[in-house]
């Protein structure tokens, strides 16, 4: 007759932890507890025989194991319901930035099935099993990643300077702390994600992009407007390389995005990054120009200025040679051109300003006007 814990439904399999006595060859006998006292033996690893009369999953769970750094022992707990039940246990001390992880697992097998409703692993539920079987692989090298990277532990601080989405209130009279508004914090064009995955930590459950490696700065900003918005308990900080650092809560396990410092720094404010007396602008198809400071900041205000739903958005970048990348606004049939100005020394004389727009002579423009179309002048063009 099945033995049923009573906190089980009937029909429902029973731990195997729980099972007092099995059925073996010499008959029923009692499961043997270790004395309280004496610390009990370590068991030994499994035999390569033992490894073969494994089930194929289980089999392959061992050699990912041991092939990991992992202690495996493998204990039998008999025959229930016809099955025989096998544990799995997985124990190891990995390197992190501050201690020794001491990750533990357990994996029950039922006959040829994989328990999942009694596996564990670090005294959690351990999910399905190529879930678990990916965090075998993987943890170990987690952790050693977290130590060459110095991954940020869970509950410890964030270094660098706070992010938010709006500045600290007027009615503030906490200790004094600096804090960057996410919409004025300096970004760049493209950023690499790294997921931290401390164990010791809640994993991390959103990240933009679905977690892709690469991202624009453009999908950075929104996704931390959009969770520090919404999650009360997030956290995020930006160093002074750049680098921007996020979690959902003390408790989270870390995001950091690391810049692409070549990809150009998106330009918000034209009048914090656009500082040269003089540029020289090339457009596309265009023999150069030399433009005023003013121009170049107006060019670059709307060529950023939001469009239509679903039109390619102007964009703007400083490069780091101090130049300024930018294009308008596209239509949905044709691309934007892309504008390069170069910081330069100003003429002696600017010449007198246009009668129509009221702009120089060297900064007409009437291909795209930047929102005053003049056809007064038209520039030379190298075709």
């Amino acid at each position: 007759m099945p033995k049923h814990l009573p906190s089980q439904p009937i029909g429902a399999r029973p731990d195997p932890g729980a099972v007092e006595a099995w059925e073996t060859d010499g008959g029923a006998c009692p499961g043997v507890q270790p004395a309280r006292d004496i610390p009990a033996a370590r068991p030994a690893a499994p035999s390569a025989a033992e490894v073969a009369e494994l089930p194929t999953r289980a089999r392959t769970l061992v050699e990912a194991a041991t092939a990991n750094g992992w202690d495996v022992t493998v204990t039998s707990q008999g025959i229930v319901e016809g099955a025989h039940v096998r544990t799995i246990t997985l124990t190891g001390a990995f390197p992190t930035p501050t201690t020794l992880a001491e990750l533990t697992a357990r994996c029950v097998w039922y006959g040829g099935t994989y328990w999942g409703e009694v596996s564990e692993r670090n005294g959690r539920y351990a999910g399905g099993f190529g879930e678990f079987l990916a965090w075998v692989r993987e943890a170990p090298a987690m952790c050693r990643a977290g130590k060459e990277a110095r991954w940020i532990q869970p509950g410890s601080p964030l270094p660098g300077t706070e992010l938010e989405t709006v500045p600290l209130p007027q009615w503030y009279e906490g200790a004094p702390r600096e804090r960057i508004v996410v919409r004025d914090a300096r970004m760049y064009a493209r950023y690499t994600q790294t997921i931290h995955q401390d164990d010791t930590g809640i994993p991390v459950r959103e990240a933009p992009g679905y977690g892709r490696p690469h991202l624009s700065g453009d999908a950075v900003r929104a996704f931390l407007g959009g969770s520090l918005g919404f999650w009360l308990s997030s956290q995020a900080t930006i160093t002074d390389d750049g680098t921007i650092i996020y979690r959902q809560s003390s408790g989270h396990s870390a995001i950091t995005f690391t810049p692409d410092r070549d990809s150009g720094v998106i330009i918000t404010h034209p009048e914090r990054y656009i500082t040269a007396e003089a540029y020289r602008v090339t457009g596309h198809g265009r023999l150069p120009q030399i433009w005023t400071q003013a121009a170049v900041r107006e060019a670059v205000a709307e060529a950023t200025r939001p469009g239509p739903i679903d039109w390619p958005d102007g964009w703007a970048l400083l490069m780091p040679d101090e130049s300024v990348r930018f294009a308008p606004r596209g239509f949905p049939w044709k691309s934007a051109d892309v504008y390069i100005a170069e910081p330069t020394a100003a003429p002696q004389a600017w010449g007198p300003r246009c009668a129509t727009c009221g702009r120089y002579a060297t900064e007409h423009d009437p291909a795209r006007g930047w929102g005053r179309r003049c056809s007064n002048f038209q520039p030379p063009t190298d075709t």
